[in-house]
């Protein structure tokens, strides 16, 4: 699979972009054939004045807070879900008699839970990775920052 935005081969199942954090779960958002590569820019015009070094981790840093920003959002798109269902369940419970067929409906919910749980964990566990995943480029941002002075 590749990446319609920017043409980088993306994993299976992956909910972004590893190169450029484009979302992958929105239709026509992939391909299966390898898309033509970009034109390539033409280089800057560099000035008389030594240039600064551009930040190697500033790009990476902002792609990782935007794959945080979206999963975020999936993740409380699903805790609204689970709310949902809840909600039904405690609104009609009431109604069912005690005993063993309040049990079986409690079962029934959940039976309805156990997918948005299982996918609340998944997010939830990408979330952590990717938190850790940016600390770790923050603290090597800073370090090459200090060098740089």
């Amino acid at each position: 699979m590749f990446c319609t935005n920017c043409g980088h081969h993306a994993q299976d199942g992956a909910h972004f972009c590893d190169n450029c954090g484009a979302t992958l779960q929105a239709p026509g958002s992939i391909t299966y054939q390898q898309p033509s590569p970009p034109p390539v820019p033409a280089p800057p015009k560099t000035s008389r004045r030594s240039a600064k070094p551009q930040d190697p981790y500033q790009q990476q840093i902002k792609q990782i807070k935007l794959q945080l920003k979206q999963l975020k959002l999936d993740l409380k798109q699903v805790n609204s879900q689970m709310g949902q269902i809840r909600s039904r369940y405690n609104e009609s419970a009431a109604f069912v008699p005690r005993g063993l067929l309040r049990h079986g409906y409690k079962e029934i919910e959940d039976v309805r839970l156990w997918g948005p749980q299982r996918n609340k964990e998944q997010l939830q566990q990408e979330i952590m990775q990717l938190e850790q995943q940016l600390l770790g480029l923050q603290q090597q941002q800073m370090q090459w920052q200090a060098q740089q002075e």
